[in-house]
């Protein structure tokens, strides 16, 4: 069984001066899939299934999918690691902004533009090339991911790209509806299990872990060290 304290509540969201952190120094490292190192590790290409232009194949920073492989060492019997998504080219995240562009106008009809950007920024990252900020899925040092048991996907109270409040990591820390307490429950695995392999966690998504990348950076007080990957420019 996990150990007792991967139940323990979701701390609050850190705050980080997002200015403050430097450009990456990238470090060269390769990218690999981490489903051809462990028979734990499962890929769902979930934007493929949704007939987006999404990756065929799951990749991800060596360095990062060595601690996804301890990761799912640490699983008890019958549990797994699903991924939904990794490596994400500019085509793949210029598709996702632009369908979320138009789910966000829809609702909310009355928004500038500038707005609208605004209020998607928090989920979808500007499908740009930018060696100072690169967007998470493009350094190859982020995943989106979620646990399985017995080959079912988890229940953690939201879909995967639920974007909306209760989607974020500690929604149900905050206020836990009747009956989603197992859900609530179930982030908390997810979350201590990821970060007892330095894997951390973008608030916004309980689905969304990275190491490397400018948010791992904040967390950790470290320089990231994972830049825009040439093979994402297209």
């Amino acid at each position: 069984m996990f150990p007792d304290d991967f139940l323990s509540p979701i701390p609050p969201a850190p705050h980080f001066d997002w200015d403050a952190i430097p450009a990456p120094a990238e470090c060269g490292e390769p990218l690999v899939d981490p489903t051809r190192l462990s028979p734990r590790i499962v890929y769902g290409a979930a934007y493929l299934r949704q007939g987006l232009p999404g990756e065929e194949t799951c990749l991800v920073r060596q360095e990062a999918a060595r601690r996804l492989v301890l990761a799912a060492k640490k699983l008890p019997e019958g549990y797994s690691i699903y991924i939904f998504d990794s490596l994400r080219s500019l085509a793949v995240q210029k598709a996702l902004y632009d369908q979320f562009y138009e789910v966000a106008a829809k609702e909310h009809p009355q928004a500038s533009p500038e707005e609208l950007e605004e209020l998607i920024d928090e989920f979808v990252a500007l499908p740009v090339k930018r060696s100072d900020r690169p967007s998470p899925h493009a350094t190859g040092g982020a995943v989106d991911l979620t646990l399985c048991k017995d080959g079912q996907l988890l229940d953690m109270g939201t879909d995967f790209d639920d974007f909306t409040p209760l989607a974020h990591t500690d929604a149900l820390e905050r206020a836990c509806p009747p009956g989603m307490e197992k859900a609530r429950d179930n982030r908390r695995l997810l979350f201590h299990l990821m970060e007892s392999v330095g894997l951390v966690n973008y608030s916004s998504e309980w689905w969304h872990y990275a190491y490397g990348e400018r948010q791992w950076a904040a967390r950790t007080g470290k320089a990231p060290i994972y830049g825009f990957c040439p093979e994402c420019d297209f």
